[in-house]
């Protein structure tokens, strides 16, 4: 090998690796900036998905209308799940303490959060890691699950006892 080969060669591996080295930083400190970002919203829904539940329990309406428009501001508009939870919110407002409907709202804000928790999980990983995105469970399917499993508990105990 002659000299210039050998130094465009060196020159070449010297800007892969900074490339390589400011790729890689770069992403650091975005997961980092995002994660930090991402707790501290998870954090505040379940802040005011608390204070929700006692405006509803009192029967606050004044406190649960201030609370609506927190809710508009954290979730996404153009997602229909984010539209469920706050169609129920505003339901919230004309229903007295004890409906099941506050049940539903802690349901739907928990699949919220167990889908931004994965997806948070998914973002920290290595690229190569990046396979698909994780699928956010509308509340219609968990609740059919749900509404399933207590039948078949309920047919089971029906079936144990007649035995």
């Amino acid at each position: 090998m002659d000299l210039p080969t050998v130094l465009i060669s060196g020159v070449v591996a010297g800007l892969v690796a900074g490339l390589v080295t400011l790729r890689t930083t770069e992403r650091k400190i975005a997961i980092e900036n995002i994660t930090q970002q991402r707790n501290v919203w998870r954090d505040k829904v379940r802040e005011k998905a608390l204070e929700v539940s006692k405006a509803y329990k009192d029967s606050d309406t004044t406190k649960m209308k201030s609370l609506y428009g927190e809710f508009q501001l954290f979730l996404n508009p153009e997602d229909n799940d984010d539209k469920s939870i706050l169609d129920t919110l505003w339901a919230m407002q004309s229903k007295d303490g004890n409906s099941d409907v506050a049940i539903e709202l802690i349901e739907k804000l928990a699949l919220l959060l167990k889908y931004d928790w994965e997806r948070a999980k998914l973002e920290t990983k290595p690229a190569w890691h990046f396979w698909g995105k994780p699928k956010r469970i509308s509340y219609t399917n968990f609740k059919n699950k749900r509404n399933a499993k207590a039948a078949n508990k309920s047919i089971n105990r029906t079936n144990l006892r007649g035995t």
